[in-house]
């Protein structure tokens, strides 16, 4: 895990630009505090900030060269399954001079070109400088675990890891792209596709790879997209099905126990974390002894203590627990906020903050999470609504009834059937109720932007469940993912989601949708597939809490509701345009925070 960052020009760069790549380097050592390099030549400049994780050497530096010195080389992340590639390219002649998946990773795309892409199991976002033909290639991983951004300025591509890092090009603007405003006061969504809250910086698409040519041309192509796995139905019976589920996680997380520093995984109550933590213990090696980190709230409704406890009574791991209270969360607010570069969505992400900061705490460098799960097992409540629509498109009406039906008697959350009834609505249906959500915008500015927004015009059109958590993998994973990178990274702590193993995800979005909710019930096929890993506790519980916190509680607290009220008078003036706050106005906990996160953003970043 690292830091990345460079820039590239078809005509010449100069002493100035090697400057700004050590600036760079400067701002996200954090990232990388284990070493730092630079290459530059007539055009390009690369710059890497490197977290030690797989060869503690320093043959493991960057930027990493080719043999023959054409090729330079940055890149974030890990290659999990470098030891088959490095076997594999063995067996036809490769001579390898380090245990490094960064030299492996090198030597694929000498070998396959752009298309070994597709052979890496992992995370990464890389940058590849050809000193030859003068060409810079640029690529992201399936699901955007690693990030990369970039603006193109005076001809000039520069792109990095962060968006900090990239603030510093000079004369860059700064200013505020407002559909980013609008999806994340509307949808409550951030980085959808390559937009960022700065109209002048983009992030690289997930799944994307580019080329950047000498005559400063940049070409942007998709290299990967869930869409096409929903026509490869997998004919399996349902036995098969579950054994072939419960292999591909297994194998996942033995790939992502691959470190040469400590391991250790982040831990709720809930059902992911835990089943993560019972395979490695009932059928891998881990690190003894093996470290869990939770957050907990001491007699509040959302603690998960109990399950944590019940987890922790069959497997023996060393669990530690922090309890963020109000008062720290508003201190820690500006460092929070500056950490992610961009503002974040609910208060949970400010859990996980403290959870990674507890692990580097306790000397772990590498925190296994269970990210992802939710996206790819249906563990929303909300994707019920999903499936039953898709049940009323095909006419299965008596399994719709059943559904309904299953729903009802399991007390589950409203949101099932308020997906349901959502999608059966005319759009301008829609939009009417989406307007009466949000009544601190000006009507101009949503009306403005609402027509513009891919959340409304894509990811509300799913066809059925398994279309629904294609979308998502679209549209609303990513901005999980920038928050779990940025939350680790802040503390120099590699954060690894084994759910998110490319095998694992392929495999069921082409599995069919009655295989994951049933009854009324989510997470069917996990539960199935993988239940017997955690605790009795656990897996009966009928409540998703997610990563929650007291967050009414705390909005409600000395400090909070100052620095509340001060935030959105800093927003009425920042953005007279878009918000319309009405006197007396006592926003709900969610909009408080957002309204919170913005105004310390623009007191950051602005």
């Amino acid at each position: 895990m690292c830091g990345i960052c460079g820039v590239f020009a078809p005509d010449r760069i100069g002493p100035e630009h090697r400057r700004l790549i050590e600036t760079q380097n400067d701002i996200m050592r954090h990232r990388g505090p284990d070493a730092t390099g630079i290459f530059a030549d007539a055009h390009c400049a690369l710059g890497h900030r490197r977290l030690a994780i797989i060869d503690l050497s320093a043959d493991g530096r960057q930027p990493f060269a080719s043999p023959d010195g054409r090729y330079q080389m940055v890149f974030n992340g890990e290659i999990f399954n470098y030891i088959e590639l490095r076997d594999e390219l063995a067996n036809r002649g490769r001579v390898f001079t380090t245990k490094t998946d960064t030299e492996v990773l090198l030597a694929a795309y000498e070998t396959w070109g752009p298309q070994c892409l597709s052979r890496l199991n992992g995370m990464f976002a890389l940058a590849i400088y050809d000193t030859r033909a003068k060409t810079l290639f640029l690529a992201r991983d399936r699901f955007g675990i690693k990030p990369l951004y970039y603006t193109r300025l005076a001809g000039r591509l520069y792109f990095a890891s962060e968006i900090k890092a990239l603030l510093t090009v000079p004369g860059l603007s700064r200013a505020v792209r407002r559909q980013s405003l609008f999806d994340y006061l509307a949808f409550n969504r951030t980085d959808i596709h390559d937009e960022t809250f700065f109209e002048h910086v983009s992030r690289l698409p997930k799944g994307c790879r580019a080329i950047c040519d000498a005559l400063g041309g940049l070409s942007i192509e998709t290299w990967w997209s869930p869409l096409p796995f929903l026509d490869t139905a997998v004919a399996a019976s349902p036995e098969e099905t579950r054994r072939e589920v419960e292999a591909l996680f297994i194998d996942a997380a033995r790939l992502r126990l691959r470190s040469d520093v400590p391991v250790g995984s982040s831990l709720s109550g809930g059902l992911d974390s835990s089943i993560l933590v019972g395979v490695l213990h009932d059928r891998l090696t881990p690190p003894s002894p093996y470290h869990c980190f939770t957050a907990v709230y001491p007699g509040d409704p959302v603690d998960e203590t109990r399950y944590v406890d019940a987890l922790a009574g069959r497997y023996p791991f060393l669990g530690h627990r922090v309890a963020p209270t109000a008062a720290e969360t508003l201190a820690d607010l500006p460092d929070f906020v500056r950490a992610n570069d961009e503002p974040t969505t609910g208060p949970s992400f400010y859990a996980q903050y403290r959870v990674m900061r507890l692990a580097r705490e306790a000397g772990v460098v590498v925190v296994l999470d269970g990210q992802g799960a939710d996206e790819i097992f249906a563990g929303y409540q909300y994707f019920h609504g999903f499936y039953m629509y898709g049940l009323l498109r095909r006419g299965r009406l008596s399994r719709l009834a059943a559904e309904l039906w299953g729903v009802a008697t399991r007390r589950q959350h409203p949101s099932a059937v308020q997906t349901l009834a959502y999608q059966m609505l005319p759009e301008a249906v829609r939009t009417t109720l989406l307007r009466r959500t949000v009544p601190h915008l000006r009507r101009d500015f949503f009306e403005a932007h609402i027509g513009q927004s891919r959340i409304q015009r894509e990811f509300f059109r799913a066809k059925g469940l398994n279309h629904s958590l294609a979308l998502h993998f679209l549209y609303k994973l990513e901005h999980l993912l920038r928050m779990e990178d940025r939350n680790s990274m802040a503390f120099s702590l590699e954060a690894r989601v084994p759910y998110l193993d490319y095998r694992l995800v392929e495999r069921l979005l082409a599995t069919p949708e009655e295989a994951k909710i049933r009854g009324g019930e989510t997470k069917v096929l996990q539960k199935q597939a993988l239940g017997r890993y955690t605790v009795p506790e656990i897996l009966a519980r009928t409540d998703k809490l997610g990563f929650a916190t007291p967050e009414a509680r705390w909005m409600s607290a000395p400090g909070w509701r100052e620095r509340i009220t001060v935030s959105m008078d800093t927003l009425s003036r920042a953005f007279p345009d878009v918000f319309a706050f009405l006197p007396g106005c006592h926003p709900a906990p969610q909009e408080a925070w957002k309204f919170c996160q913005l105004a310390t953003w623009l007191e950051l970043f602005g």
